[in-house]
């Protein structure tokens, strides 16, 4: 882990693994900008402290900074570009963005207007184009093959053949493809980042028995063969991972950005 202390505008802050990264982050010393929804700031802070005094961390080997790290809170919208120009261009010190907006009801899976994903890169991207560009970090999904830009919504090579029907019946899916694309074409313009494509999510307890695979996923693929994963991982594996790279040296990160990552628990031997 790098010593660097970073500053994070995490999107979707109460969402369940945004909760666990944020607080990984402060006890690891970084502070933290949450975008929360909420009648207002001091609002939306409250809300946090609240949600963050009950979320449960798996206890780990790594050791917590002496100094905590500070959480601020907003409940600007996260669908508004003017909210990241906002924020961007009057806190100089936020040098990474972390989303973890994600689908919430069934119904919505199924809807071809449910947009959430495009919506907020969208937002973000131009906000980004009217104040500064900075460090993302996306916690996109399982269901994308391929470098973000260039990549096509397809299961990785564990699934069932069956799986790449799925996006005929939750178009949503399509959405998250869509959305990491526009990542990729925004790189073009000087964006760093890394997408996250976590494989299904559960609430168990971290195990820190995971795998990953750069863009495209395979069975006996080289960094990562998936004859050797099963298809399932929990949420505060995924958020310790994002951190974990999101706090690596600036040129270990390098070789991360532009990059798709599945990640996926290794099936016990």
């Amino acid at each position: 882990m790098n010593n660097e202390k970073r500053h994070f505008l995490v999107i979707a802050a109460t969402s369940r693994g945004a909760r666990i990264f944020i607080k990984n982050a402060l006890r690891q010393g970084h502070s933290v900008t949450a975008m929360c929804r909420a009648n207002s700031d001091d609002d939306a802070l409250k809300r946090m402290n609240e949600i963050l005094k009950t979320t449960k961390l798996t206890e780990s080997k790594i050791i917590p900074s002496e100094k905590k790290g500070e959480l601020k809170a907003t409940n600007i919208s996260i669908l508004n570009a003017g909210s990241y120009k906002t924020i961007l261009t009057q806190d100089s010190t936020i040098d990474a963005v972390c989303c973890f907006v994600g689908v919430t009801k069934f119904k919505d899976m199924l809807s071809t207007r449910y947009c959430v994903y495009t919506d907020t890169i969208s937002a973000l991207i131009e906000g980004m184009k009217k104040s500064r560009w900075v460090e993302t970090f996306y916690h996109s999904s399982v269901g994308t093959e391929g470098i973000p830009g260039g990549s096509i919504t397809a299961w990785p090579a564990n699934y069932n053949v069956i799986a790449n029907i799925i996006p005929h019946i939750f178009p949503v899916y399509r959405n998250v493809t869509e959305s990491e694309s526009l990542l990729g074409h925004a790189a073009n313009d000087g964006l760093k980042f890394v997408v996250f494509r976590p494989a299904a999510l559960n609430d168990a307890p971290a195990k820190r028995n995971y795998g990953y695979s750069f863009d495209i996923t395979g069975l006996n693929k080289d960094d990562f063969p998936l004859k050797h994963a099963k298809i399932s991982i929990s949420r505060e594996d995924v958020a310790e991972e994002i951190l974990r790279v999101a706090t690596l040296s600036e040129i270990e990160r390098k070789k991360w950005h532009g990059h798709g990552v599945y990640l996926v628990d290794k099936k016990v031997s």
